[in-house]
């Protein structure tokens, strides 16, 4: 057990300035890491952040006989990623992208391994290596499309089944009860397991990328039909118990009992292909010699140089960051020749999203329609909302009043020849129906792409320029259900309003 700790000479000191590097990268950028712990630990789906180094470790470990013999050696290609990484990881800052910043942090830390062992050895390390990536908790833009497809799935295989279904949106019902696809549905959990106990079993089990893509793949794959699968289950157990079972929490136990079923099956059919004696494979022992000149202060040096001048960057730009937190005028008091001021509706339904830090709510009426107006401007974006954010909802899926039963895009002609996508929705209560338009406007440009919206925040704190970033959203009620009507009603105050 000693022999097996002992590291050889030639690894001694590359395996300290990897432990350098490890803490470096983790104190500077300290902030991120922390969003990304913070993750873990209020999310299920992600809890197996956790688990991953420990896991990248466990597998070098695992083959480690594989690894002594090898000679870590400088890459200035790895230290060139390293400032890639941080470019990245600056620019997702500076316009608030969470995610990115995150995928750029542990870019940084696999090239500074990179750059200290070098190429030959991060290419013998690669799985082991590339699996740190998945500690970034990433998915939750694929939540709306994976609820979409579900619904899609189930309710076309209820139809095949020979059985009636009323479907809104993401709700259905049929002559035993009324169901909804909420977020932990989306299969998303089930998804990020499967791929990532998939990865670690083809790495274990064979030897060849081709083998092991193919695996991957359908790790991936394979949980996107089964969850559909087991949605189209529940439901069928609970029209047919008359709502007595799978209505409640015991669905999520069948869920993951069912799961647990598919994975079982992915792992057998995939033992048929398995690589014997993959761990006793003679290792090869590397021939390549040490690059002269280079020493690993130089290494280490350089390493950290690299990871230090991303958050003094960082901060040299901060004053570009500066977003006027206000509604300008002429949207909080609009005054517009066919639209006049009028008072709230009682609608029981207004727009609010969190992290908001000044908005503007108003109502106006051409004499025969009313219709809300509401600007939400989220100032530089640093109290904890922001802009551009999935988790601005209309309406939550568990509302005990309203709910969304229409989310589709259309296009908004603002000006002659100019024309983007809006965000068009239908909400639906007991009471009445309302149509919702939105988007966003950076500076004097609308659309409802978020990606588009983040590209011009870039360019508008480049270039410092500080007119506000707003949400818009636009709504009226929608009499005897007449969408044209509203629809064109809302068309005409946007281009009144936002052109």
């Amino acid at each position: 057990m000693l022999k097996a700790l002992e590291l050889p000479e030639q690894w001694q000191k590359p395996f300290l300035c990897v432990v350098m590097v490890t803490l470096v990268s983790l104190t500077v950028f300290y902030e991120t890491w922390a969003s990304i712990v913070a993750i873990w630990s209020r999310s299920e789906t992600f809890a197996h952040g956790f688990l991953v180094a420990p896991a990248s470790i466990w597998l070098i470990w695992l083959r480690r006989y594989r690894y002594r013999d090898l000679q870590p050696a400088f890459s200035g290609a790895g230290l060139f990623f390293i400032l890639v990484s941080g470019f990245v990881w600056l620019i997702a800052d500076l316009i608030n992208v969470q995610v990115i910043q995150q995928w750029a942090v542990v870019g940084i830390l696999v090239s500074g391994f990179w750059a200290i062992l070098g190429t030959h050895v991060i290419g013998k390390m690669l799985f082991p290596t590339l699996f740190l990536f998945l500690m970034v908790p990433f998915g939750e833009a694929f939540i709306p499309p994976l609820m979409e497809y579900t619904a899609n799935f189930v309710v076309t295989l209820i139809r095949l089944s020979g059985m009636s279904v009323y479907r809104e949106g993401l709700f259905f019902t049929l002559t035993s009860g009324s169901w909804s696809v909420v977020e932990g549905c989306s299969g998303l959990r089930y998804l990020i397991s499967s791929f990532t106990l998939g990865a670690v079993y083809a790495y274990l089990n064979y030897s060849s990328y081709k083998k092991r893509s193919i695996f991957i793949v359908a790790s991936f794959l394979t949980p996107i039909l089964a969850n559909g699968l087991r949605a189209y289950m529940i439901v069928m157990i609970g029209h047919f118990s008359n709502m007595k079972l799978a209505a409640g929490v015991d669905h999520i136990v069948y869920g993951w009992v069912f799961f647990g079923l598919v994975m079982f099956g992915l792992f057998y059919l995939g033992s048929f292909w398995h690589d014997n004696n993959l761990a006793d494979k003679p290792v090869s022992v590397d021939l390549s010699p040490q690059q002269p000149g280079l020493n690993y202060r130089f290494s280490l040096a350089a390493t950290t140089l690299c990871v230090l001048i991303w958050p003094m960057a960082a901060q040299g730009l901060a004053a570009l960051q500066a977003v006027h937190a206000a509604v300008p005028e002429r949207f909080s008091h609009p005054a517009l020749s066919k639209w006049q001021p009028t008072s709230a509706p009682d609608w029981g339904w207004e727009p609010g999203f969190k992290g908001v830090v000044v908005d503007a709510k108003t109502y106006v009426t051409d004499g025969q329609t009313v219709a809300g107006m509401y600007f939400a401007n989220f100032g530089d974006e640093t109290q904890g909302g922001e802009l551009v954010n999935s988790q601005n909802y209309l309406v939550p899926q568990k509302h005990k009043v309203w709910r969304m039963t229409q989310d589709t895009l259309i296009n908004m002609q603002w000006a002659e020849g100019e024309t983007s996508e809006v965000e068009e929705s239908v909400l639906t209560s007991t009471q009445r129906d309302l149509l919702v338009m939105r988007w966003y406007r950076v500076g004097n440009n609308n659309t409802a792409n978020a990606y588009v919206a983040k590209l011009w925040q870039l360019w508008k704190r480049l270039s410092g320029d500080a007119s506000p970033e707003l949400q818009v959203v636009l709504y009226t009620a929608m009499p005897h259900e007449d969408f044209d009507l509203a629809r064109e009603k809302l068309r005409q105050l946007a281009a009144a309003c936002c052109r």
